[in-house]
């Protein structure tokens, strides 16, 4: 019997331990790309013997997956198996009060799958008679804050996420907004640092120092230091461009980068 008990200890601890590098090894083709082969390692994991945790992190990633590739309604099918299933687990509780929003999202560009094959005809053919039909929504936005209304979305995600990839890119993608644009055209309408330097640019120096401090090794940190520093040339700034040039090169600890490169070059022509 003890022979037997030991077996058995011996049998379960491998059996995590597989399962545990299946996870790892769905991740990093998650995080690669390689979505199929990501999706073919988490299905075999819900399908075992696996304990519930790996299972419930199984689940959420094959919605995490499905929701990248924009297939809403599958991703909401994982997630709802999650949340019944594994209600306790951490990532129950992450997806759960999303749920709604998700479905919001999803009833406007596809919808949900049908079981009554009936009822699938009935729309076919009211789908037949009405195939001109808008299936996405067009929204008048004019004389709303389009940068305001863009930041709220970017902070949600910044703080529901906090460090995450989620938070990186909703992070870059509102300090892309706040340094501006115009519209096309003669009466196109500016937004963000075009539009109001004095307002815009105190928000865009401290989402900056935000995402520095959060994402300390990322990539883009010298590209946005670059574009701040252009923002302030623009404006004829030349104290606080050559503030921001010369830190790219300070960053840059010597090394021969693109950026500090560029802003060695650009001191040489900046009006004092």
């Amino acid at each position: 019997m003890k022979a037997i008990s030991l077996l058995l200890g011996v049998f379960v601890v491998t059996a995590t331990f597989v399962c545990a590098q299946s996870l790892e090894r769905a991740e990093l083709f998650k995080d690669n790309g390689l979505a199929d082969d990501a999706k073919r390692e988490l299905v075999l994991i819900v399908t075992s013997s696996a304990d519930d945790a790996s299972k419930a992190r199984a689940y959420y990633l094959l919605g995490a997956i499905a929701f990248d590739q924009n297939r809403i309604s599958t991703a909401l099918s994982s997630w709802r198996t999650l949340t019944s299933r594994f209600p306790e687990s951490k990532e129950a509780k992450e997806v759960a009060g999303k749920m709604k929003d998700l479905a919001q999202i999803a009833g406007e560009i596809q919808g949900e799958s049908l079981s009554n094959a009936i009822a699938q005809g009935y729309i076919r053919n009211g789908d037949f008679w009405s195939r001109g039909k808008n299936q996405i929504f067009s929204i008048d936005s004019s004389w709303i804050a389009n940068i305001d209304a863009a930041a709220k979305w970017y902070d949600k995600t910044i703080a529901e996420f906090p460090k995450s990839p989620a938070a990186r890119v909703a992070y870059e993608e509102k300090m892309r907004a706040l340094l501006g644009w115009k519209e096309i055209g003669q009466y196109g309408t500016s937004h963000g640092l075009q539009e109001d330097f004095a307002k815009y640019m105190p928000l865009l120096l401290a989402t900056f120092e935000a995402f520095e401090g959060d994402f300390p090794d990322s990539g883009t940190l010298q590209a946005f230091r670059y574009q701040i520093a252009q923002a302030y040339w623009i404006r004829k700034d030349w104290s606080n461009a050559k503030k921001w040039l010369n830190r790219i090169i300070e960053k840059d600890s010597g090394a021969d980068s693109f950026h500090a490169d560029l802003a060695k070059r650009r001191l040489e022509k900046l009006k004092y």
